[in-house]
C-alpha cells in the first residue's frame, strides 16, 4: 500500500492516529461502499452479485444508525410522484427478499392508511389518487364507512381515507442487517467500527477511500453515507445542500389489534408489528438540534422551515456545545468518525405527547405501556427526494443519499440502480429524477409533503 504520508490533504496529525487495521483488511477492492444503513448494505449486496469485490466501511455497526431506528413503513403510498417509480420497484422486490436473503427481515404485507382529520386533506389524498393512478395503480380512497370498517378501533369519525393494501411492513434492523450478512455470503467485506475520512482522487478519478485503518483502493465509491455524505463531497467539489432533523419514536407492549395497516393520520404513525406491540411516532414533527453547521445551506430550507414552522422544534444544547468542542478540539476528518456512537436523546415530552393522542384516537389504547423511546438523525435535501447519482465530474464516484426520512422502503431497489451504474450501465429511469446537480442548477421542487 502507498505510503499514507504522499496523502498531503490529510493532516498529518490525522494519519499518525491511525489506529491498527480490522481483521481482513483489503489493500484493493473495485469498489468501497461509505455507510451501512440499508442503502450501504443494498448496494453492496446487488454489487456482489455482479460479481464485483466489494468492502463497506461503517463507523459504527450496520443499522446503528437510522435505518435501525426508524418506523418500518415498505409504502408506494402518498410518495412524491417523482419517487414513486422507484417504490413501485422496490416493493415487487420486498416480498421475494426474505427467501433471496435466507434470513428474516419481518416482512408483512399489511397495507397502509393515510385517514383524512377533514374534507381538505381527504380532496388533497384524492388528488394524489387520480395523479399517480397510472402507476401506484392499488391505491384507492376510502368512504367514511369503509374506512371504520378498516379500523373499527379508530375512536374518531373521518371523512374518509387514502389506502393501499399491496404496501408493507418490515424490521428495519432486520432487514439491514438480513443485507449486510447476504452480501458477506457473496464475499463482501463488511467493516464495522471502520470510519471513512475521505474519498481519495487522481487526475480527477476516484483512486480510494482513506479511513481510520488505512487505505483502501479502488475504481468506485458508492457515497451511502446518510447524514455525512456532504463532508465527503465537499472536498470534491460538490456542494450536496443537506441538513439534519431529529424523531423520536416509540415502541410499546404488545396490544390487541389496533391496525393491521400501516397508519398515519392526526399527526401520528403507527405500525402494530406481528407481536402486536405498537410502533409510534409524531408525523411531519421533527427537533432540529441546533449546531454551527445548521447555518450550512439554511437559505435552501427556511422557506418551508417558515411554511411549517408548527411541525418543527429548534433546540439549542448538548448537539450545539458538542459541535464547537469538535470545531476547536479535531480536525475535519477526525470529525468524520466522532463520537463513534454519535448520542441522539429521544423527546420525552414528545414521546409522551405521541402517546397520548395514540390512546385517545384508537380504543384500547390507553392501556398502551410504553416500553421504550429513541430517536434517529434523519438527514433531508430541500425537496425531499434523494441523490442516487454518478456525477460526471468525478468518474468513479456513486452519490446514494438524502432519503429525508422514507429511504427504508426503497432501499432494495437503490442497491439494484447503484450496482447498474458501477457497471457502466446507464441511469434507469426511476433514478434520472435524482441528480446531486439540480440544486446547483435550481432544478428542484417544493417537497411533496412536509419535511
Amino acid at each position: 500500500m502507498p505510503a499514507l504520508s504522499l496523502y498531503s490533504h490529510v493532516p498529518d496529525d490525522v494519519i499518525a492516529r491511525l489506529g491498527p487495521r480490522p481483521c481482513a483488511f483489503p489493500s484493493r477492492v473495485d469498489t468501497v461502499v461509505i455507510g451501512g444503513g440499508i442503502v450501504g448494505a443494498s448496494c453492496a449486496y446487488e454489487l456482489s452479485l455482479k460479481g464485483l469485490s466489494v468492502a463497506l466501511v461503517e463507523r459504527d455497526k450496520i443499522a446503528s444508525q437510522q435505518s435501525g431506528r426508524n418506523w418500518g413503513f415498505v409504502r408506494t403510498q402518498y410518495r412524491d410522484p417523482a419517487e414513486l417509480p422507484l417504490a413501485v420497484e422496490a416493493l415487487s422486490i420486498w416480498p421475494m427478499l426474505e427467501r433471496e436473503l435466507g434470513r428474516e427481515i419481518g416482512w408483512r404485507r399489511s397495507g397502509c392508511v393515510f385517514v383524512a382529520e377533514n374534507e381538505a386533506e381527504y380532496e388533497t389524498f384524492a388528488q394524489w389518487q387520480a395523479a399517480t393512478r397510472d402507476i401506484a395503480r392499488d391505491a384507492r380512497m376510502l368512504n367514511r364507512d369503509e374506512t371504520s370498517d378498516l379500523l373499527p378501533a379508530l375512536a374518531s369519525k373521518v371523512p374518509g381515507a387514502l389506502f393501499t393494501a399491496s404496501d408493507g411492513q418490515a424490521e428495519p434492523a432486520l432487514a439491514t442487517l438480513a443485507l449486510a450478512r447476504a452480501a458477506e455470503d457473496k464475499g463482501a467485506l463488511i467493516l464495522e467500527d471502520c470510519g471513512a475520512l475521505a474519498i481519495e482522487t487522481a487526475g480527477g478519478r476516484v483512486t480510494g477511500v482513506l479511513t481510520e485503518h488505512g487505505l483502501i483502493g479502488c475504481t468506485t465509491v458508492v457515497c451511502a453515507a446518510g447524514a455525512q455524505a456532504h463532508r465527503f463531497l465537499k472536498p470534491l467539489g460538490l456542494a450536496l445542500p443537506q441538513q439534519i432533523v431529529r424523531s423520536t419514536v416509540s415502541l410499546t407492549a404488545p396490544m390487541v389489534e389496533l391496525s393491521a395497516p400501516c397508519f398515519c393520520g392526526f399527526g401520528l404513525g403507527l405500525r402494530q408489528r406481528a407481536d402486536g406491540s405498537c410502533i409510534l411516532a409524531a408525523d411531519s414533527s421533527s427537533d432540529i438540534d441546533v449546531t454551527l453547521d445548521s447555518m450550512r445551506a439554511a437559505g435552501y430550507f427556511l422557506p418551508e422551515l417558515l411554511r411549517h414552522r408548527k411541525g418543527f422544534a429548534l433546540r439549542l444544547g448538548r448537539p450545539f456545545i458538542d459541535d464547537v468542542h469538535a470545531r476547536i478540539a479535531l480536525p475535519e476528518h477526525e470529525r468524520l468518525v466522532t463520537p463513534r456512537r454519535p448520542r441522539i436523546p429521544a423527546n420525552a415530552q414528545k414521546a409522551a405527547d405521541t402517546a397520548g393522542l395514540f390512546a385517545r384516537l384508537f380504543e384500547g389504547a390507553g392501556l398502551a405501556r410504553i416500553v421504550k423511546s429513541w430517536a434517529g438523525q434523519i438527514d433531508v435535501l430541500p425537496d425531499a427526494l434523494p441523490v442516487i447519482d454518478a456525477p460526471p465530474s468525478i468518474p468513479g464516484l456513486i452519490v446514494a443519499t438524502g432519503f429525508s426520512g422514507h429511504g427504508f422502503g426503497l432501499g432494495p431497489a437503490v442497491g439494484r440502480h447503484v450496482a447498474r451504474l458501477a457497471a457502466g450501465e446507464q441511469a434507469g429511469e426511476a433514478i434520472r429524477p435524482f441528480q446531486l446537480d439540480r440544486f446547483v442548477k435550481g432544478s428542484y421542487s417544493r417537497p411533496h409533503a412536509p419535511l
